[in-house]
Parts: structure tokens; sequence; C-alpha cells
């Protein structure tokens, strides 16, 4: 069993590292692939249609997060 608080805690950790990965790491290598020049034009279209699927999945992710704080935060339950 988990405490409202410190599963409240857990989750925002969890928040926490959604936000960094999108913004670090694919970000980061979105525009880092202009320096591949050893990746064909067409494979860095792919590495970077794929980063995207992985960002805007991490977004529906995030905000799945963000309803489940809410909804724990709101609910009478404090233990889990």
């Amino acid at each position: 069993m988990i405490k409202k608080k410190d599963l409240i805690e857990t989750l925002y950790n969890a928040l926490d590292s959604e936000e960094e990965a999108n913004n670090q790491f694919y970000d980061y290598t979105i525009n880092s692939l202009k320096y591949y020049e050893w990746l064909s034009e067409e494979k860095k279209e792919k590495v970077k249609d794929i980063i995207t699927k992985l960002r805007d999945d991490t977004q529906r992710h995030k905000k799945v997060l963000e309803n489940l704080i809410q909804d724990i935060k709101e609910g009478n339950k404090n233990v889990f």
C-alpha cells in the first residue's frame, strides 16, 4: 500500500521525467540530425519521424499523468 502523498510525489517525479525527455532528448536529437552527414536524407527523415512520434507519445503520456494526479488529489482515498 502507498499513501496518497507518496503516490502523488512519485507521479510528479514521473511527470518530470516525461518533461525532461521531451525538452532535452527529443528536441536535441531532432535538431542534431542536420549534423549527421553520414546519414542519408531519407534516413534522417525516418529518424525524425520516429523521434517525433516518441515525442508526441510522451506528450500524451504526460497528459495521462496530469489527469491521474488530479483525480488522486480530488479523490477521497488516502491509501492505494
